[in-house]
């Protein structure tokens, strides 16, 4: 009796074990957080204060919410996260839903929202203010209408799914990838017969529909998303094998976690029981080759265990109930909750800097690179948060120490839209201009109308900068040794009497890597 109270009991109970993780999801993402703004959150900044319908990299919304968020909350550290952590929030209650629809019971419950809870590469994501925590909420949604689709044979799931897909798309065009991997997935199974139903390529219209708005922009601007994407893979993206890639896959959702989405993939590509989710094992394989064939960065795939989870949680359910040995999902539980605690400190800022680096060292990296940098003391989701406010201190020292004439003149310059955007945001309280780059949706940008009679450059190679100028003198410096090798020491420079007008320099600016 007392047993039954204490797990159907209001308090632990299936509704109150969701509630418990959706809390830990929220705290573990927003609390405590040390450092600086990522990178990544300076160009999101700027482009909330752009508002298009597309940027050179990105579809709109993303950048859209952010612009309501700042409106109402102002920015801040907690303003900025407090998006992505309700994003992880909702994928929990998601997968809490794709359990019970799969017949999961309480064990299933517990240990499929363990695994998405605590899992390293999700609370990255969700601890900062990029594309992927929204990315990973809509291919959660959309794998949830799949599993409900499968289950009940209800035909209007397509539609929604072709709404959530276009919304997805207008989020981060990785939704391509999910929306492709189920099309060609089909055709092997019997769910081919959706092939002629209408509601199947109503959702593909619907999804076009929503998608078309940045496809109209892209055509406008000449398709910059196709350079930046192959920069992108050619220059950026860090080369992996194919066993590297795999490897990084169980790594980056908990070591721990690895048997339950593989027996999730299993069950739904061999297992007679799960055959009405074969598609989903299908479509995840075509994921992972189109990946590793594309050379694409080893956490795009991360999304989609969430349905291999909760497949391999109800699996793992079943199965301990058929050998009357349900005491091993309660210890897996435990298992993946203890190793997701305690790699927090490797994926999201919790520990002070030096603290994190006398505890960890290089063994933080975990034999994981996803991009072509340098890798010093810190990775680089860390590294990018250091230094941006004195950037704008080292450049306005140098910038009032103009005359007056020539600053009212004065463009400052950078190389990248790190740099950028750490003048975007914290340059104003310098009474700095606003800043321009040759840097993806910065080069579109343009030069806002100076001539480049004086420019303040940082991070531009020094000959670049004697090959546009008659007269390049270096007025200061900008150093930071917890930032990435390539920006702890950086050379500020004034740049005088232009060898033609900036208008026509521009292009050789440009960089969409």
């Amino acid at each position: 009796m007392g047993q039954e109270f204490l797990f159907r009991g209001r308090l632990f109970g299936e509704r109150a074990i969701v509630a418990y993780f959706v809390a830990l999801k929220l705290i573990l993402c927003l609390f405590p957080f040390e450092y600086g703004f990522f990178r990544d959150e300076l160009y999101n900044i700027a482009l909330s204060d752009n508002l298009d319908f597309g940027y050179v990299d990105v579809p709109p919304i993303v950048p859209l919410l952010l612009a309501g968020v700042r409106y109402l909350l102002g920015t801040s550290f907690l303003s900025l996260h407090l998006l992505p952590a309700i994003c992880g929030a909702l994928v929990v209650w998601i997968v809490s839903l794709m359990v019970k629809r799969m017949g999961g019971g309480f064990n299933a419950l517990l240990l499929a929202l363990a695994c998405v809870t605590v899992a390293p590469v999700y609370i990255c994501w969700e601890s900062m203010y990029t594309y992927d925590a929204f990315d990973k909420l809509c291919w959660a949604v959309m794998l949830y209408m799949m599993v409900s689709l499968l289950k009940t044979e209800d035909k209007r799931y397509w539609v929604f799914f072709g709404i959530v897909a276009g919304l997805g798309l207008m989020t981060k065009m990785t939704a391509l990838f999910l929306g492709f991997s189920i099309f060609l997935a089909l055709p092997m199974t019997k769910e081919r017969r959706y092939l002629l139903s209408w509601q199947f390529w109503g959702a593909g219209a619907i999804a076009f529909l929503i998608f078309s708005p940045y496809l109209l922009w892209q055509m406008k601007e000449g398709l910059p998303a196709l350079e930046y994407y192959k920069a992108y893979v050619s220059g950026k993206t860090w080369p992996v094998t194919p066993v590297e890639f795999i490897k990084n896959q169980a790594v980056m959702m908990n070591p721990f976690a690895f048997p339950v989405w593989l027996l999730g993939l299993y069950g739904f590509v061999f297992n007679k029981k799960e055959k009405e989710f074969r598609v989903l094992g299908y479509a995840y394989l075509v994921i992972l080759v189109l990946c590793m064939c594309l050379r694409a960065k080893f956490y795009l795939p991360a999304p989609f265990y969430t349905v291999l989870l909760a497949g391999g949680a109800v699996a793992i359910e079943q199965s301990a109930k058929r050998r009357s040995s349900q005491g091993w999902p309660t210890t897996a539980t435990v298992l993946i909750l203890m190793l997701g605690l305690a790699a927090v400190p490797l994926v999201r800022p919790v520990l002070p800097v030096e603290v994190f680096k006398t505890c960890y060292g290089r063994s933080a990296y975990m034999g994981i690179r996803g991009e072509r940098h340098k890798l010093g003391r810190l990775r680089p989701h860390f590294a990018d948060r250091f230094g941006w406010e004195e950037m704008a201190q080292n450049v306005a020292d140098v910038y009032h120490r103009l005359s007056e004439e020539e600053r009212s003149k004065a463009c400052v310059l950078t190389q990248n839209y790190g740099e950028a955007g750490a003048i975007w945001l914290f340059g104003g309280q310098h009474n700095l201009p606003k800043p321009i780059s040759g840097h993806l949706q910065y080069y579109l940008w343009g030069h806002r109308g100076h001539s480049g009679e004086v420019a303040i450059s940082i991070g531009i190679d020094l000959q670049k900068l004697k090959d546009h100028w008659h007269t390049v003198e270096k007025r200061g410096e900008h150093a930071c040794s917890n930032a990435l090798r390539y920006e702890r020491y950086l050379d500020i420079y004034v740049c005088r009497e232009p060898k033609k007008p900036l208008k026509e320099m521009w292009p050789s600016f440009k960089h969409m890597d």
